[in-house]
């Protein structure tokens, strides 16, 4: 995959901040429809272990719907986070309300407070929260990195009567994120080009 040109080196400073979106256990029930990347959680996982490891900055973000009958809502049984990206008790975790992580909350205080400048974005799903925060992180000038496989979609109807598979959705919409708001790659290639602790 060619790299758009302020991407020729994955990582320009030394502390990209993992951002993990929306992964609680409410994914599970938010389609009735297929999902694609179902080892998304794994390899966000061991994003997470290696960020870890190198002391480099992680940003947990969870989704708090206003709408009492969304398993994303605060009172839902399924509102906490998957065990696979529980935060540990020093890592910010940041509560959205809207799909873009940075509408309503303190993420870019946060992210600027520590000045960070490059975040790799994962997590779900690639057609909702991803695609919002992506867009707006661009918009107000981070480098953005997005592990195409820490990241997923579910199938979606069109309004012209027709479906796109799960799979269609998430590579349509990183297809679009690509070159212009982020840099679209493997998990396996951010962890080559990662700053190496001192």
């Amino acid at each position: 995959m060619m790299l758009p040109g302020n991407y020729q080196d994955l990582f320009i400073s030394g502390n990209p901040a993992l951002v993990i979106i929306d992964v609680q256990d409410a994914i599970d029930c938010y389609s009735d429809y297929s999902r694609n990347n179902p080892d998304a959680e794994q390899v966000i996982a061991s994003l997470l272990t290696v960020w870890r490891d190198r002391a480099l900055p992680v940003i947990h973000v969870r989704h708090a719907s206003k709408f009492e009958n969304s398993p994303y809502h605060p009172t839902s049984h399924h509102f906490s986070f998957k065990y696979e990206a529980e935060p540990l008790a020093e890592e910010p975790v940041i509560t959205k309300q809207e799909n873009c992580a940075f509408i309503g909350t303190e993420l870019e205080a946060v992210l600027r407070q520590q000045e960070i400048t490059e975040l790799v974005v994962c997590g779900v799903l690639s057609n909702n929260s991803l695609d919002a925060t992506v867009r707006i992180a661009c918009g107000l000038g981070f480098r953005v990195m997005v592990p195409d496989d820490a990241s997923a979609a579910f199938a979606m109807d069109l309004l012209n009567g027709k479906q796109l598979s799960a799979e269609d959705v998430h590579w349509t919409f990183l297809s679009n994120l690509h070159g212009e708001y982020c840099h679209v790659c493997e998990s396996r290639e951010l962890l080559q080009a990662l700053p190496q602790p001192h």
